[in-house]
């Protein structure tokens, strides 16, 4: 009984912790919180020495992406878009170009914008898009995002669009280990589109507004460097060895699992109280399972990526 009595000190209301389970004093929760920090701290540093092993994980690939795109505007009765090698080569470009410089935004720091990357790639457009995401660990998460944002929407079920390309560019932005996916979108000349009304508004970038629709007559038409045989399918992905633990799931799932023990000692605190009746002028435990389980939503909810 004595080899017990710590752990129902530690699990359980009794008279040695005013009749309420010492793992619910405040001094346990901050000893919690502590750890959680130096556990983030300890995984930080691991995956800036070891990024193999504890790092930036994710699953997405062209194949999905176009999948779930093509799904979204099937559900509104519009034709499934084509994967198209020059434009997924733009995208690439792009987004090696926002590793290179450092820089999350549809405008490069010296102001080269999305369309400059099409035409380098040798694709003539009438019509052209651009959608981005970072920080995200799968292809249905990407699209969902674009998809929740109206002005990325627009561009995902714009009638304008014929063609589309993808890349998924993994590097370090900003000291960060990340996946950058981008998003482009087009229509040649000799594609017709299927509506006569104007381009809707375009997403806003800062500090330079800009236009992800937009009718284009540029002055010269590059040959593309690197071109395809007709019908090939591109996909544009970078060859990076994923680490063996995705650091951002690791933190997720620690905290999930203290924030679950933690309502599993309240529902035995609560229950031992009420049979004992037991009455105690502490906080009522009602109050703090609610806290819990709004962490437990926010855990779940939240979203990791980010969208442009």
């Amino acid at each position: 009984m004595r080899i017990l009595e710590p752990l129902l000190h530690f699990f359980t209301p009794r008279y040695s912790n005013n009749h309420k389970a010492k793992a619910l004093h405040f001094s346990s929760i901050t000893t919690y919180i502590a750890i959680l920090l130096v556990f983030q701290i300890f995984l930080s540093t691991v995956a800036r020495f070891d990024p193999q092993v504890l790092g930036y994980a994710s699953n997405i690939n062209v194949s999905d992406l176009l999948r779930y795109t093509n799904e979204k505007r099937a559900a509104s009765n519009l034709p499934a878009l084509v994967l198209n090698d020059q434009l997924s080569f733009a995208a690439r470009d792009k987004g090696n170009d926002m590793f290179a410089n450092q820089y999350w935004a549809h405008n490069s720091p010296a102001g080269r914008d999305p369309w400059s990357f099409i035409i380098a790639a040798g694709y003539h457009y009438l019509f052209a898009g651009e959608n981005l995401a970072r920080d995200f660990g799968d292809s249905k998460g990407v699209v969902e995002a674009w998809m929740n944002s109206p002005s990325h929407r627009e561009n995902i079920v714009n009638d304008h669009y014929k063609d589309i390309g993808f890349a998924v560019v993994n590097g370090k932005l900003n000291g960060n280990e990340t996946t950058l996916v981008v998003q482009m979108f087009g229509t040649q000349p000799g594609g017709t589109p299927t509506v006569t009304a104007p381009p809707a508004p375009a997403p806003v970038t800062q500090p330079v507004p800009e236009q992800p629709i937009i009718p284009a007559t540029p002055a010269a038409q590059p040959v593309p460097t690197n071109s395809n045989p007709p019908g090939q399918i591109l996909n544009v992905e970078s060859p990076s060895q994923q680490p063996k633990f995705d650091i951002l799931g690791v933190t997720r799932n620690v905290s999930f699992g203290l924030v679950v023990a933690l309502m599993g000692i309240l529902v035995v605190d609560s229950l031992l109280i009420y049979r004992r009746r037991v009455v105690r002028l502490s906080g009522h435990n009602l109050a703090h399972f609610m806290v819990l389980i709004a962490v437990l939503v926010a855990l779940n909810v939240i979203g990791r990526g980010i969208i442009l």
